[in-house]
């Protein structure tokens, strides 16, 4: 007789959409991202008189809602996904998984309506969209602590961590803290993105990768996990916290460089050359590739004048957070969809789009940030979302 949480899973009868948290997630995340882009298009090219700004300026609400309204929404779907299998718990669904999704939502669209309403109402809304969030982390600490699974806590505090600095992101545009700025706590964001990747894909892409290579017999494997994927893990966080506070330091810049060949070293480890056939297990490589790119060109930032430090900040946004964010979701709406692990033509075209996009960002950025650039990276990024969205839309809905 199989175990009751697998019996339960089984027997799951209500609506699809609700059954695994990948579904509205997933679908809210791209939607949403190419939406919140087209919103950014629309002012670079014509100011704020096409732009939904909500109460924030026009680059705070861009910073806001990719790194507080998308990047969440994206790791809600895979934590929510992949929590039950290394807990061995029920998933979140249901009732409870539109609840959740609905705090997401509301958090959304009570950022498009502030601006409309009078000023009294704006930590209203401050709190409205810091509910998902924090929730989002409660319900992560008590899956994570219930099932006993405590390799994972470091991921709970990553989440906990985002939750408190969006809420830290409205005080600081509401002027209710001064010490620091909306900009510090986006770089905040940003590199608690580059220490989850660095974390969830350190493991998914040796691994992903090692699966597909057994299966079609490619030798030799990627280079098992030892001390040296916990040192590049280790650096990361370093390497953030100088950024943060000795931006400007020379240490700073040779630490980044010296963090960015580790990880590109390690990324070299998991033979990711060897799978060029397959654009479902290669995207992956590209996507934590970046996270060396981005370290990279911090650290060239801070000890040359010929490199912007915004180029950095975008090889790690539009580059690892779009690239790896894709790749996931992918793979994981495939997988738990009853598809195969190959990605098809309309997937591949998806991955060359967001990766077209990253490219175009981070050249523009080094070349002085041409308005044509950034608008042409903005276009790729809304068509390899809405793509996504469209394609992936019945694996959602229908029964796996």
């Amino acid at each position: 007789m199989p175990p009751p949480h697998i019996k339960n899973r089984r027997d799951y009868d209500g609506p699809i959409f609700l059954k695994q948290g990948f579904r509205p997630f997933f679908l809210g995340a791209s939607v949403w991202s190419a939406f919140a882009m087209a919103i950014w298009v629309s002012f670079l090219l014509y100011g704020d008189a096409l732009s939904l700004l909500g109460y924030f300026s026009a680059q705070d609400w861009h910073m806001h809602e990719m790194l507080f309204g998308f990047l969440p929404a994206a790791i809600a779907g895979f934590l929510l996904t992949a929590v039950p299998n290394w807990t061995g718990r029920l998933p979140v669904r249901g009732t409870p998984l539109a609840l959740l999704a609905g705090l997401w939502l509301a958090g959304r669209i009570a950022i498009l309506v502030s601006g409309k309403l009078p000023e009294h109402l704006y930590g209203l809304i401050a709190v409205i969209d810091s509910l998902f969030l924090v929730s989002f982390a409660i319900l992560l600490a008590r899956e994570i602590i219930a099932g006993k699974n405590t390799k994972n806590l470091p991921v709970v505090g990553i989440v906990s961590t985002l939750a408190a600095s969006n809420i830290a992101f409205h005080m600081a545009t509401l002027e209710m803290i001064s010490t620091v700025s909306s900009r510090q706590i986006a770089l905040l964001a940003i590199y608690l993105a580059v220490l989850l990747v660095t974390l969830i894909g350190g493991r998914v892409v040796p691994s992903f990768t090692r699966n597909w290579m057994a299966r079609n017999d490619v030798t030799p494997l990627p280079a098992s996990r030892d001390q040296l994927d916990q040192f590049g893990l280790l650096l990361v966080p370093l390497a953030a916290v100088l950024l943060l506070v000795a931006p400007q330091s020379t240490l700073t810049g040779l630490f980044c460089i010296f963090t960015a060949v580790l990880h590109l070293y390690r990324l070299a480890r998991w033979r990711g050359f060897a799978t060029i056939s397959e654009p479902l297990v290669v995207i992956l490589h590209i996507g934590y590739g970046w996270i060396g790119i981005g370290f990279l060109l911090a650290g060239l930032s801070i000890l040359t004048s010929s490199i912007p430090f915004i180029a950095a900040l975008h090889a790690f946004t539009a580059g690892m957070i779009g690239t790896m964010i894709m790749a996931i979701m992918t793979r994981a709406s495939r997988g738990h969809a009853g598809q195969s692990l190959e990605a098809d033509k309309g997937t591949t075209a998806i991955y060359i789009l967001v990766t077209l996009s990253a490219l175009i960002r981070v050249a523009s950025a080094i070349l002085g940030n041409p308005a044509w650039g950034y608008s042409l990276s903005g276009l790729l990024w809304i068509a390899a979302f809405s793509l996504f969205a469209i394609l992936y839309f019945p694996l959602f809905v229908k029964r796996s």
